[in-house]
Order: C-alpha cells, then sequence, then structure tokens
C-alpha cells in the first residue's frame, strides 16, 4: 500500500476506478478512516481556536479605587467571565492577574476609566507580563462623560505566552503634585492559537 507525501494517508495500489480483488477494499477503506480522521481533528482545531478560543475577563468588585500616586497596578478580584480557559482557574488572587494556563499567541487588552477632581490627570495604561513591561504606554485619555472622566486604552497586544505567564496591567498618569485620583479597570485576554 502507498501513502500521500503530506499526511501519510495509505492508498490502493490498484488501477482507479476499478477494484480488482478484497486486499483494495480494504485499502480504500484504510484511506477513507485517515481521512475521517484528519477532517474531524481539522475541525476541532477550528472549534476550539475559532469559534470557541479561550477568553477571559476582569474587574474589581469595589469600586472606584482611589489613589493618590501617579503609578498604579491593579488587583484584579472579579472574573467577569472566563470561557474554555484550561485547566487552572485565569484569575490569579494573590496578585490580581491573569494566569496562562495553555502556551500559545493571545491577545491582550486593558483599558481604565480615569476620574479626579483636576483635569491635569491624564491617564494612559499598559500590559505587563511577569512584572516587566509587555506593551508601551497608551495614548494619554481623552474626556470621556462628564467633568474630568477620562478613558485610556489598549485594544489588543499580540503577545506570545507560555504556561505560569502572569498578565497585570499598569495605570499611570503625568499630573504634577499627588492629585487624588480614582480608576476602574478592565483587563481582558483571548487565545489565538495554542503554541
Amino acid at each position: 500500500m502507498k501513502t500521500t507525501e503530506t499526511y501519510g494517508f495509505p492508498y490502493p495500489e490498484c488501477d482507479p476506478p476499478l477494484v480488482k480483488d478484497s486486499s483494495q477494499i480494504s485499502q480504500l477503506r484504510a484511506l477513507a478512516v485517515a481521512v475521517d480522521e484528519e477532517v474531524e481533528r481539522v475541525v476541532n482545531v477550528a472549534e476550539r481556536d475559532l469559534i470557541h478560543p479561550a477568553a477571559a475577563r476582569f474587574a474589581i468588585a469595589t469600586l472606584p479605587v482611589v489613589a493618590s500616586g501617579t503609578l498604579e497596578s491593579p488587583v484584579f478580584d472579579t472574573t467577569v467571565y472566563s470561557i474554555n480557559w484550561g485547566p487552572s482557574p485565569a484569575l490569579v488572587p494573590v496578585t490580581g492577574g491573569v494566569r496562562i494556563s495553555t502556551p500559545g499567541w493571545y491577545l491582550i487588552g486593558c483599558h481604565a476609566l480615569v476620574t479626579s477632581a483636576t483635569a491635569a490627570v491624564l491617564p494612559m495604561v499598559r500590559i505587563t507580563l511577569n512584572g516587566a513591561a509587555a506593551s508601551s504606554w497608551s495614548a494619554v485619555a481623552g474626556n470621556y462623560g462628564v467633568g474630568n472622566g477620562r478613558l485610556a486604552s489598549l485594544s489588543a497586544v499580540p503577545l506570545s505566552l507560555v504556561e505560569g505567564d502572569i498578565i497585570r496591567m499598569e495605570i499611570q498618569h503625568v499630573a504634577a503634585g499627588a492629585p487624588v485620583w480614582d480608576y476602574r479597570p478592565h483587563l481582558w485576554a483571548v487565545r489565538l492559537v495554542d503554541a
């Protein structure tokens, strides 16, 4: 019996479309089974990666968080949703970050609604990976809503991550002095492809 180069599918050694003996029937059956298994594998990968990818979003339960420094790293304590994430929970309670349980390529995003009594508080956000910057700072946030509300966001940062990596976000503003400000952050992750 011969096999195809790319997938190694078995195929009969006969003069198609004629089947000359019963051994060729079993060879055709082997080909059909191999093709069926490969199609099922591809459908399962598409289902997992394209139709129902692992996704999670996190927030903080008691809002707003009040701050007076210029740099904050929110400790997330609430899973808004977590779908198909894997064997371990996505949220790490101690550090408030996102734990990666399956290696692969991910899109990570975040945003923070920041308000302050002073218009000088102009926030920016960024993503961190295991404590180090994994993105540049976002653009300075523009006005959002009423008063001095500002929404800083990063919509999608692609990262290649391994099991055990921890994703967090940071919020920074560049106002002089130490104005009081508060924030309402969200962080999300979607796995694009397994490694």
